[in-house]
């Protein structure tokens, strides 16, 4: 984020915050996420909808993805959709009641209106205040812009005001909506991936997820390392492990990623790649389908602390690992709070890999440790309930 649309967010913030004599409509929820209709922000959004309780429901777009829009306004002809950036954007913003966003937005809450922070997952690697080098003009404002900030425990949000300096009587512990899809779904997760994938997963014995974080180098991106540390799996011995143990490994990258290596996945029996289009398509986040894999590979990303609900093994891959702690670091200490093995090369990951099919409670009492420090709330499928009764119909 360039330091144009930082002072672009704040004197939005500005202008907003002169409309307190504007009346709120109380019916109206405004949905904000990034990437466009995406994360905790869709599901709770979907919840609300399916409720018919007359809300009128209003998404802000950033930067709309054609596909997106389109499923959005075929599944949901009467939700509004505007651009953030806009007259009218600004407008609805001022007019709501309620603003529920995953990311930062700047919105300075009026009298009687409530900005309801979902965020997009719980703290991996330091950022914000905690970030070695990391530019701190965006996180200035965070408390400002935010009345609720919905999370899972205590520790989490001892966390989350470390990174973003938001005051603690502002958390709500309640459970992250995105989750609900996973127990929703457990049942059918596999035929869900195998629509999505338009391949029949159940001829495999085992699946597998990969999901990388990409990578930064002070804020700034760094593609090469990003694609680099996934290319280091397409190769020949990882793909007889994969073809001896009829094992299908799904990768879900960063976008950019994506484009870069599809062309080497493309004819891989073994390896299918799962990007945004076909989720968005089908109007269903990973979330949603994560109980189809028996096995997480990541790093430190977040995802890993989702998955940890289902109590089955993660193993996190490093092969960069001191780059990545001297670069950014991670926020709690790793060596505990990632309940897994921690291989640095492909020949470690197989071991790692073999081991976990072998003996999938392998790790188990610990996952089950981290998950009870994660989550005092969200391990169910009612997430978006407790959100939507406490702090939009207004439950105690």
């Amino acid at each position: 984020m360039t330091m144009n649309r930082v002072k672009l967010q704040f004197l939005a913030s500005r202008i907003t915050s002169l409309a307190n004599t504007i009346p709120k409509d109380e019916n109206r929820i405004i949905f904000y996420s990034t990437p466009d209709v995406s994360d905790n922000a869709l599901t709770l959004f979907k919840y609300v909808h399916n409720l018919n309780k007359g809300h009128e429901l209003v998404w802000l777009l950033n930067n709309p993805r054609k596909h997106v829009v389109t499923v959005l306004q075929e599944k949901y002809p009467e939700v509004k959709t505007v651009p953030l950036y806009s007259l009218q954007g600004l407008k609805e913003l001022i007019r709501a009641k309620f603003i529920v966003t995953t990311d930062v937005l700047p919105v300075t809450p009026h009298l009687g209106q409530r900005v309801i922070q979902l965020w997009h997952g719980l703290p991996g690697k330091k950022t914000g205040y905690e970030h070695p080098l990391g530019i701190k003009d965006l996180y200035l404002y965070m408390d400002r812009w935010t009345t609720d900030f919905v999370t899972t425990s205590e520790l989490v949000v001892g966390a989350f005001v470390r990174q973003f300096m938001i005051n603690p009587r502002k958390f709500r512990i309640l459970g992250q909506p995105r989750n609900d899809g996973m127990f929703t779904n457990l049942k059918c997760s596999r035929e869900l991936l195998s629509e999505i994938l338009s391949i029949d997963v159940e001829k495999y014995d085992h699946i597998i997820l990969y999901a990388p974080t990409y990578r930064y180098t002070s804020y700034l991106k760094d593609f090469e390392a990003s694609v680099r540390v996934v290319k280091s799996l397409l190769n020949e011995r990882f793909a007889e492990f994969l073809q001896r143990s009829n094992t299908l490994l799904v990768i879900k990258p960063h976008k950019l990623v994506a484009d870069a290596i599809a062309p080497k996945i493309k004819n891989s029996g073994n390896i299918r790649l799962l990007t945004d289009e076909p989720l968005a398509e089908h109007f269903l986040t990973i979330n949603d389908i994560m109980g189809a894999f028996d096995v997480l590979i990541t790093d430190y990303s977040s995802i890993y602390e989702d998955y940890i609900l289902l109590e089955r093994p993660v193993v996190f891959y490093l092969p960069d690992r001191r780059e990545l702690e001297a670069k950014s670091g991670f926020l709690l200490p790793y060596e505990f709070f990632a309940p897994g093995a921690k291989p640095e090369d492909v020949e470690g990951l197989i071991s790692a890999l073999t081991a976990y099919i072998d003996d999938p409670k392998r790790d188990l009492e610990w996952r089950k440790t981290i998950k009870s420090l994660l989550y005092e709330v969200g391990d169910d499928d009612k997430s978006s309930e407790r959100v939507y009764k406490r702090l939009i119909k207004g439950d105690s």
